[in-house]
C-alpha cells in the first residue's frame, strides 16, 4: 500500500476543504445571487455568514439550464426557398397527368407563391386536384 507522510496528508485535506468552501457559495446560487445583489442594497447582507465566500464561479450557458438563442430570420427568403423546393415534385405529380394537363411551365411570380402554367386551360381543375 502506498505511504504517503503525514504532512503530504494535512496539505491535501486543507486543499480539499479550502476548494469546498469556495465552491459553497454555488450549492446556494439564488441565495448568494441574492446576497451579492442585497450587498448593494446594504438591506439583508447579515442573512449570509460574513466568514464564507460569496462570489460565484461563472457557470457556462449549459450548466445553468440552458442557451437562449436569439435568430432573426428573413421570412420572404424562406417562403422563397419553400416554393424551390415544393416545385419538383408538383412538376413529377403532373408530367404523370400529361395527357390531360399538357405540358407544364413555372412562372416567374411573388417570391411567397408558386406559378404553374398548363397548356391546357381547360383542365385545370384536374391539375388542382391532382396537387
Amino acid at each position: 500500500m502506498l505511504q504517503i507522510a503525514l504532512w503530504k496528508r494535512l496539505i491535501i485535506w486543507a486543499l480539499c476543504i479550502g476548494g469546498l468552501l469556495l465552491a459553497l457559495p454555488n450549492a446556494f446560487y439564488s441565495r448568494v445571487e441574492t446576497f451579492n445583489d442585497a450587498k448593494l442594497l446594504n438591506e439583508t447582507s447579515d442573512k449570509w455568514p460574513s466568514f464564507l465566500p460569496s462570489s460565484l464561479v461563472n457557470l457556462g450557458l449549459d450548466l445553468r439550464g440552458g442557451a437562449h438563442l436569439l435568430a432573426e430570420v428573413q421570412v420572404s427568403d424562406v417562403y422563397e426557398q419553400r416554393m424551390a423546393a415544393l416545385w419538383p415534385d408538383i412538376r413529377d405529380i403532373l408530367r404523370a397527368e400529361r395527357d390531360k394537363v399538357g405540358t407544364i411551365r413555372l412562372q416567374k411570380g411573388k417570391l411567397d407563391e408558386l406559378r404553374i402554367k398548363l397548356s391546357n386551360p381547360t383542365e385545370i381543375d384536374t391539375g388542382i386536384n391532382l396537387l
